[in-house]
């Protein structure tokens, strides 16, 4: 069984990139990506540093929606309420009469 002492760990300082590579044999392992562009190293804590990062995104996205859905729903409300005052001012509205009904 390998240990961490077995690896060492080298950050590219340009492209953020961390190798992990096997002291013994002098072979790259693991190539590990960066999670998030302030990367530290750790995945775990990269991981951890993204999803609070997207739970601030996320809340705004919910936020603007339901102001979008508020905006519509006010607008729809007030195109009912002018149809109704409207309805009102033509007088009463009757049935119209249907084919069957004149028999």
């Amino acid at each position: 069984m390998m240990s961490k002492e077995d690896f060492l760990e080298i950050k590219c300082p340009e492209c953020e990139i961390i190798l992990i590579i096997d002291k013994r044999r002098g072979e790259i392992v693991e190539t590990r990506k960066p999670i998030i562009s302030d990367s530290t190293g750790d995945r775990f804590d990269d991981a951890f540093k993204k999803v609070k990062q997207s739970r601030g995104i996320v809340e705004q996205k919910v936020q603007n929606a339901r102001e979008r859905e508020q905006q519509k729903f006010d607008r729809l409300d007030a195109i009912f309420k002018e149809s109704l005052e409207k309805a009102g001012k033509d007088g009463p509205i009757e049935k119209p009469d249907r084919e069957m009904d004149l028999d």
